[in-house]
């Protein structure tokens, strides 16, 4: 993969989100210092620990939030000083001071850093047995089918898988989370955000309001029936901040149960019964800002204020090339990179006038075809939603169709866990 590549997170359309954290565990685990027996309970003394390190053996790790599971790092260590002391592995660093502040001449300092292989390789291999942990544990809650658990808006309860679940709040509600197939640990976020709207807090801003006639109203009005992408608090439930910068999380389309409009089983709460939606989210252009309801419309304005036909630069192409290009297509708008030779703007208008001026809507197969667009570039890009074959509907009801593209679905995503667990 080019070094030169600019990696992010999951991002939400028209809003700036932060580089993703690496995850940390929060279980509790004993620790003993790598040099010493002095002891300490992770993840809540972690910052102890590190000065512990630094002001009793001048000992620093290099990007230690980077660190899948910092008592393992720790542990390995710690039995490998029992060999050698620590100018073997680590760099040393003369600086003109001592840890409590006192100046003095050329005092030695301690670095251990993936610039040692053995400890860049225990980083990589520490990841990787993470990963495949939260792999398998994503893969379970895809496919359980004993979820049961009430809307946070109505008296439903589903009894189906959580991408049911989160389906409901999306059809009924218009409130979309994410994609089940991008999240992890759902069972902890549908918690977490009841844990919200039970204290009458909006789940977007956070501002808390008097009762819940008045917080519906806010959130529905405001559009704040979405998660913050800028809050920190959501990163553990989004698989890609595991994976990080190495390559897209698992992706395939799970068959979701249709909720029956006149279904008997929902019992409406009058405060929350009635949040509903006639209008359906909006489709966000691929090369601006603008916003449409209707797919065509879309497709229209892009033609008409862009000179991009989408539909022919794509003839040909089967569904999975297309997310592709549109992934691509919204990478590189997001890094404002022409679309065919890279070069960078400081601006959106810029860059359009650039592609226009040099007709580079020419989109070279090498930079869009890659394992990486098969992972959305947003989170809530329904542009996505309307792409399907040229020869049939993405919407489908034929079952054997749906099965065919699951199974289609389910095999990248195994190509691409592997890839990752294999970088």
């Amino acid at each position: 993969m080019a070094l030169d590549k600019e990696f992010f997170g999951p991002l939400t359309l028209h809003q700036k989100v932060e580089e993703p954290s690496i995850f940390k565990s929060d279980e509790a685990e004993d620790c003993a210092c790598v040099l010493c027996e002095q002891k300490y309970v992770l993840p809540k003394s972690e910052k102890d620990m590190l000065t512990h390190f630094f002001m009793e053996h001048r000992l620093v790790i290099a990007d230690v939030n980077q660190i899948a599971d910092l008592p393992a790092y720790v542990r390995y260590w710690k039995s490998r000083f029992k060999d050698h002391d620590q100018p073997y592995f680590c760099t040393t660093m003369l600086l003109d001071s001592k840890p409590d502040g006192t100046k003095s001449k050329n005092e030695e300092y301690f670095l251990l850093s993936d610039v040692l292989p053995e400890d860049k390789e225990l980083r990589s291999n520490l990841r990787q047995s993470k990963l495949e942990k939260l792999l398998d544990r994503q893969a379970f809650e895809r496919e359980d089918k004993n979820y049961i658990k009430e809307c946070l808006f109505c008296r439903y309860v589903s009894k189906d898988t959580r991408a049911s679940y989160l389906n409901h709040l999306y059809e009924k509600h218009n409130f979309h989370i994410a994609k089940s197939d991008n999240l992890i640990f759902v069972d902890d976020l549908v918690d977490f955000l009841a844990s919200k709207l039970e204290g009458l807090q909006c789940i977007y801003c956070e501002g808390l309001f008097k009762d819940r006639t008045i917080l519906k109203e806010h959130m529905r009005k405001k559009g704040h029936k979405r998660i913050n992408p800028n809050n920190k608090s959501y990163d553990k439930f989004f698989i890609v901040n595991y994976i990080g910068d190495t390559k897209p999380a698992q992706k395939s389309y799970p068959k979701v149960k249709k909720i029956d409009d006149n279904d008997s089983t929902i019992d409406s709460d009058p405060e929350w019964s009635e949040w509903t939606e006639e209008n359906g989210p909006l489709i966000t252009c691929l090369l601006c800002e603008h916003t449409e309801m209707e797919y065509e419309n879309i497709l229209d304005h892009m033609e008409r204020q862009h000179e991009f036909y989408f539909t022919k630069s794509t003839a040909g192409m089967d569904f999975y090339q297309k997310v592709k290009i549109v992934n691509y297509i919204r990478r590189q708008i997001h890094l404002k990179q022409c679309l065919s030779c890279d070069t960078k703007f400081d601006d959106r208008k810029n860059l359009e006038k650039h592609v226009k001026e040099t007709n580079h809507w020419t989109l070279r197969k090498e930079k869009w075809d890659q394992p990486e667009y098969y992972f959305p570039t947003y989170e809530d890009d329904l542009f996505l939603c309307f792409i399907h074959d040229d020869d049939e509907s993405w919407w489908s009801n034929d079952e054997q169709e749906v099965d065919k593209r699951n199974s289609m679905s389910d095999s990248i995503s195994k190509e691409m866990a592997m890839a990752v667990l294999t970088e």
